[in-house]
């Protein structure tokens, strides 16, 4: 009998295919993430429906099974979960923005679960070993997923306080104590997750700013800036920015938001 996760992956690709979208197959959908799906808003048709409402027209999915070599096997039995469907990703882009679903086994999940709280218990010593071990065997990308998740759900409200405190914290309730030395090999290791993590933090952050603006762009076009010609000088840009105390992190995307509204001022005087 197919478990939960099989069904869930056959109904996602013939749902896929049965509405015409063009199914692009990837071990990796972290690139230029994203927004991740709320499933108290539905599960994944909810998700694919709205990227067909929306217009898309090509998805990426991925499907990952499990791998024992990848866990800390050694207080649970990983032979029966051997080959089986542990993670599956949807992901599209509409302008220029991924949107993402996610969905792991139940079993995953719990296999993937420390809390800090765990690290508090009797017998300290006896978890920090294991977690320890983890750093030393799991891979890169894995120990990337595990602090992204980390800072989403334990540090979701102060994630941008101080971005490198936090990645000591992490590394921390990894088991891991700066005040000793540590190896080469694995401060190489802990070196390239952070760079990998930041990078990814700061395509977030680039991203989340980058929609704020765009949704500012109605409001300005109301302003009425636009000089005879029909067309808002950059500089009149970032003074209605400054005016309203809206700070931008990225520059980049000052150029795109002007792009943007240059755009929607050509398609208002059909001049597009």
């Amino acid at each position: 009998m197919k478990d939960k996760m099989e069904l869930l992956w056959n109904s996602i690709v013939n749902y896929s295919k049965k509405n015409g979208f063009s199914i692009y197959y990837s071990t990796d959908v972290d690139i230029v993430i994203s927004f991740e799906w709320d499933k108290r808003m539905g599960g994944a048709a909810k998700f694919l429906k709205n990227a067909r409402d929306s217009g898309i027209k090509s998805i990426v999915l991925s499907i990952k099974h499990f791998e024992d070599e990848d866990m800390d096997c050694s207080t649970v039995d990983c032979k029966k979960y051997q080959n089986k469907i542990a993670e599956i990703d949807i992901m599209y882009i509409f302008n220029d923005v991924g949107y993402k679903y996610h969905e792991e086994a139940d079993w995953f999940s719990e296999l993937n679960t420390f809390s800090i709280d765990d690290l508090l218990e009797e017998n300290d010593e006896k978890k920090i070993l294991p977690l320890t071990r983890e750093v030393n065997e799991k891979s890169v990308d894995s120990l990337v997923q595990d602090m992204i998740q980390y800072f989403n759900y334990d540090l979701a409200d102060n994630i941008n306080d101080d971005l490198d405190g936090h990645m000591r914290s992490f590394w921390m309730y990894k088991g891991i104590n700066f005040d000793f030395p540590i190896e080469q090999d694995l401060k190489l290791k802990i070196d390239k997750v952070n760079r990998e993590a930041r990078r990814k933090i700061e395509n977030n952050r680039k991203s989340e700013e980058r929609q704020r603006l765009l949704k500012l762009i109605p409001a300005i076009i109301n302003e009425n800036l636009s000089n005879s010609e029909g067309i808002i000088t950059r500089e009149q840009l970032k003074s209605y920015l400054s005016e309203k105390g809206i700070k931008v992190q990225n520059s980049a995307n000052i150029d795109y938001m002007y792009n943007s509204l240059l755009k929607e001022l050509r398609i208002q005087n059909k001049k597009y």
